[in-house]
């Protein structure tokens, strides 16, 4: 049965765009290895009743299945394109050559026939006035009825175990179709249908065929908008803003006599691109805050983070041997890359430690802090750099590239033209979360929404140090007790779960939509940031000191806690995959702690000298210029994962190597990328800031080691 399905889905393919029906007669292969043309053929077989018998009926249903097409022009381009392929025309084969054939290794995963999507759309050549080539990625289901299950070793067990063993049902396979351009997605979805109820009529087995107008591509770009024009001019203006500020700059090296006063000569050379290099690649400076270390965590995290987005697109994807994934998911030497989501809560944690140890220091200096001024200051920091990620997003996204999963951008774009303004509010992680606009900025809203409730916090940690410590204690149980009672009552998952059917799509995953991005559900690693930055406030005060048995237990501590949060994930994906609802609401709050409570020991322990040779190894100065990019490289990641998944030609064969390889491009792409975006966009805010903020406020610009603590608090990170 499974032949026959597949055969029949192949002459519904050729039907739908007029490939010849009996191409398999094309060519017949003689007994000395050379081939006649089709016409021979047919003269030699005249005795062969069979095969005689098998074209009449294969044309029949050809003719039948093009005649059911109701749009007058798909069907006579379709027609156009038979009459080529009897006469061995070179553009009319290449059709029938771009559509996928017989599928295989479905039973290893490989679900995706691509077919030729470059070939499909570069036929013009000799083709006749008018017809061009269509490719269609078509979505076919497969349900397997109960009559078929029950014969052990039988190919239905197989689609029916791969469901129970990895959560991964065999259920959907995804066709590569050429098409004349005439053709729209519903006239070749007509076709296949009408195929398919001929082949199985009587059968209990179910197929359903769907094709998408959003699936299909011709080659042709789409119309430039208004949107497109606006934005592009936007960029045009920073780019010559650029180089205004960089030939300024050029000249007042050359004459030292010219230095840069008045608002104009500093706002150009905020926008130089030598300025905001040096800014880049300068050394950290020294303080007496002893937050160097911050650089290696932040970068080392993003590396694992940039790796866990691209496993997951990997995974989603087309590749030939999914089930490598889902026995990699087993082992519990990759759970750095299961549990990817604790290094996102490291830079919640590293948030709250930054903000609550520098403004209660500011605290000290000042006396007063104006919170709004510091609330706008974030937001001139954060968001233009934000911005021109959204506006590529809702702009030119579709039309800088194309491929066979060229469909997500087009989905990307529809979701950012209508949640932009979510993004820019940061109120996205609970507004229109089943249509975000790039999959990773919830963790900007989070952030964002935790900096502004913080100093309800941190102000009575200052002003009534007792009254604070109850009200932060009082905030974490909370923040631990949220996720607990979430995860129980909506029977929810111990953490974001890695198989790829659940985050295919994942802003409409339910764990991710629900829990995963929602404020109070990530709480919890930031508010114990805020404990440990009132510790090492304390500590730098000179009001507590760290004996050596202290520290000695503190690091067997936090080697323990480090190890258990992150490789226990192991257990829910092997031993314990059947786990309770109980066991996943007592994980959800307690990893997440443990993994925490383990970081937040080695920023005391560094900040404190009591890190040795770690400290060295985190404050290096190649973490040091690569950590001021971790917040563009967070920007610019989406993008890079999005652009390789839509514009891959073939499924990817997995292995360890093979990951490594697309890993680091994938890093390596990313920082590129987030060069570009720092430079010409955010370190040029920073400098505006400095212009135009001055002493008023509150720079929080961590990044740059500005000389006071005002300016460090500019660099909470937003990473």
């Amino acid at each position: 049965m499974i032949s026959q399905a597949f055969q029949a889905l192949l002459l519904s393919l050729i039907a739908a765009h007029g490939s010849i029906g009996n191409t398999g007669h094309i060519f017949r292969i003689k007994s000395n290895g050379s081939s006649v043309r089709h016409e021979d053929a047919r003269t030699s077989h005249d005795s062969d009743s069979e095969s005689a018998v098998l074209l009449a009926r294969e044309l029949e249903l050809l003719q039948q299945t093009i005649g059911v097409i109701r749009d007058d022009t798909c069907r006579n381009e379709c027609r156009s394109v038979l009459a080529g392929l009897r006469d061995l025309a070179g553009w009319a084969v290449k059709f029938y050559d771009a559509t996928a054939k017989m599928p295989t290794g479905v039973l290893a995963g490989s679900v995706y026939q691509l077919g030729n999507f470059d070939e499909c759309l570069d036929l013009d050549d000799g083709a006749p006035a008018g017809i061009r080539g269509r490719y269609c990625l078509g979505e076919i289901d497969v349900g397997v009825p109960e009559i078929y299950l029950g014969e052990n070793g039988s190919i239905w067990e197989a689609f029916r175990d791969a469901e129970e063993r990895y959560r991964e049902p065999i259920r959907k396979l995804y066709w590569g179709i050429c098409s004349p351009a005439g053709c729209a997605a519903e006239d070749i979805e007509e076709v296949v249908r009408e195929i398919l109820a001929v082949a199985f009529g009587g059968s209990r087995l179910r197929l359903t065929v769907a094709m998408s107008e959003m699936s299909c591509y011709e080659n042709e770009f789409e119309a430039v908008g208004t949107l497109d024009i606006i934005y592009v001019c936007a960029i045009l203006c920073v780019i010559l803003m650029i180089l205004g500020g960089t030939v300024f700059h050029t000249v007042c090296l050359r004459n030292k006599d010219v230095t840069p006063d008045g608002i104009l000569l500093k706002i150009l050379i905020s926008f130089s691109l030598i300025s905001n290099l040096k800014k880049l690649f300068s050394p950290a400076q020294v303080d007496n805050l002893h937050l160097d270390c911050v650089s290696g965590i932040k970068f080392i995290s993003m590396v694992f983070i940039v790796a866990g987005h691209s496993l997951v697109f990997i995974m989603s994807g087309p590749v030939y041997n999914k089930y490598f994934y889902d026995e990699a998911v087993t082992k519990i030497e990759n759970s750095i890359f299961l549990n990817n989501p604790l290094l996102v809560d490291t830079f919640l944690l590293l948030s709250g430690f930054l903000f609550c140890s520098v403004l209660l220091r500011e605290l000290d200096k000042r006396k007063s802090v104006n919170f709004l001024l510091l609330y706008a200051a974030r937001y001139i920091r954060l968001t233009p750099a934000y911005f021109v990620m959204v506006g590529l997003y809702a702009t030119w996204l579709t039309q800088l590239d194309r491929g066979p999963l060229w469909s997500m951008m087009r989905q990307e774009k529809e979701k950012c033209l209508t949640s932009w303004w979510a993004n820019l509010l940061y109120i996205n992680n609970y507004v229109n979360t089943h249509k975000i606009c790039m999959f990773q900025s919830w963790y900007l809203a989070v952030d964002t929404q935790l900096f502004v409730l913080a100093p309800a916090i941190i102000y009575p940690l200052w002003r009534w140090r007792k009254i604070g410590k109850y009200l932060l204690l009082g905030a974490t149980a909370i923040s631990m007790a949220i996720p607990f009672a979430m995860t129980l009552l909506g029977n929810l998952d111990p953490t974001l779960m890695v198989y790829s059917r659940e985050i295919k799509d994942i802003t409409i995953n339910h764990f991710f939509a629900s829990a995963y991005i929602k404020t109070h559900m990530r709480a919890e690693s930031y508010c114990i940031g805020l404990i440990f930055g009132y510790g090492a406030y304390r500590l730098q005060a000179g009001e507590r000191k760290l004996s050596k048995k202290f520290i000695i237990f503190g690091w067997l501590f936090a080697t323990l806690s480090l190890l258990i949060s992150m490789f226990s994930i192991t257990i829910f994906y092997n031993v314990r995959k059947d786990f309770t609802v109980v066991e996943a609401a007592v994980y959800s709050p307690l990893h997440r702690f443990l993994w925490c409570m383990g970081v937040g020991w080695i920023l005391i322990a560094c900040i404190t000298d009591n890190a040795g040779p770690i400290r060295n190894f985190l404050r290096c100065r190649m973490f040091v210029v690569l950590s001021r990019l971790t917040y563009s490289a967070y920007l610019v990641n989406g993008f890079v994962e999005l652009h390789n998944a839509a514009t891959l030609r073939t499924p990817q064969h997995l292995n360890n190597f093979q990951l490594l390889r697309t890993i680091l491009s994938h890093v390596i792409l990313t920082f590129g990328g987030a060069v570009v975006l720092s430079t010409m966009f955010e370190s040029p805010i920073l400098g505006l800031g400095r212009t135009f903020l001055q002493k008023g406020m509150l720079y929080y610009d961590y990044k740059l080691k500005m000389e006071s603590c005002t300016e460090k608090l500019y660099s909470e990170n937003d990473n």
